[in-house]
C-alpha cells in the first residue's frame, strides 16, 4: 500500500492534473492531497490543504479523524485565577498561553472540550523550559516502541492520554512520571457544538 501510494503520488506529478482520490485512509490523504475534505456522515467538515487540517481542524471531527496516535481529548471547564485562565477537570488543571485569553474569555466557567496531540506531550526529563502549570503527574501504564518513536500510555486520575515520543524516552512501566504539555499547541471545542474554539 506504501508503494501504490508513491506511485499514485508519481503518477499525479507527471500528468500534472486533477486526482480525485476517496479514501478511509487519513494518512493516504495526508500524503497524497493537495487540498482534502473531511466528511462525516456525507456532509463535508472541512476542506483545506492538509497541515491546515491537521493543525487547524474545524471541528473536533475532523482533530480526531486525522492523526496517528488520535488526539488525547477531555471534557474540562475553563477558570480564571488571579487573572490567568486555566483548564480544569478534576485535580487535572493547566494553564491556558495568553495568547489564547481573548477567545476563550466568553466560557470563563463554562464546560469545553480540550485536545492535545501526541506529539505535543512530553516527559519531563527531556524537556529545557517546564513550568509547574503545563507539568502533571501520570503513571506510564505501557511503552509501546516503534522503532524510531515511542507510544507512552499514560494515566493521570481518571485522564488517559497517549504520548508519542523519541526512541530515546523509555520510561518504566507502572511508575510515575512528569508529562509536560506545549499549551501553545492544543486545542479548545466547544462542548455543544463541537466547533473550534480556538
Amino acid at each position: 500500500r506504501v508503494q501504490m501510494r508513491t506511485e499514485i503520488h508519481k503518477l499525479r506529478m507527471r500528468l500534472q492534473t486533477t486526482f480525485i482520490y476517496v479514501t478511509h485512509d487519513q494518512t493516504e490523504a495526508l500524503t497524497l492531497g493537495d487540498r482534502i475534505c473531511v466528511m462525516n456522515q456525507g456532509k463535508i467538515q472541512q476542506c483545506a490543504d492538509p497541515m491546515t487540517i491537521y493543525d487547524k481542524p474545524a471541528n473536533k471531527f475532523v482533530a480526531s479523524f486525522i492523526g496517528t496516535p488520535p488526539i488525547n481529548l477531555m471534557n474540562g471547564r475553563i477558570i480564571k485565577k488571579e487573572r490567568k485562565y486555566y483548564f480544569e477537570e478534576g485535580k487535572f488543571q493547566v494553564k491556558i498561553v495568553e495568547d489564547m485569553h481573548k477567545v476563550l474569555a466568553p466560557y470563563e466557567g463554562k464546560e469545553v472540550t480540550f485536545g492535545i496531540r501526541a506529539e505535543d506531550i512530553y516527559d519531563k526529563l527531556f524537556v529545557s523550559e517546564s513550568t509547574p502549570d503545563n507539568t502533571i503527574r501520570a503513571a506510564c501504564e505501557v511503552v509501546e516502541p516503534l522503532g524510531s518513536e515511542v507510544y507512552l500510555y499514560l494515566n493521570s486520575g481518571k485522564n488517559q492520554f497517549i504520548a508519542r515520543v523519541g526512541a530515546h524516552n523509555r520510561p518504566e512501566v507502572n511508575r510515575d512520571m512528569d508529562i509536560v504539555f506545549d499549551m501553545s499547541k492544543v486545542h479548545f471545542f466547544d462542548k455543544d457544538t463541537e466547533k473550534t474554539i480556538i
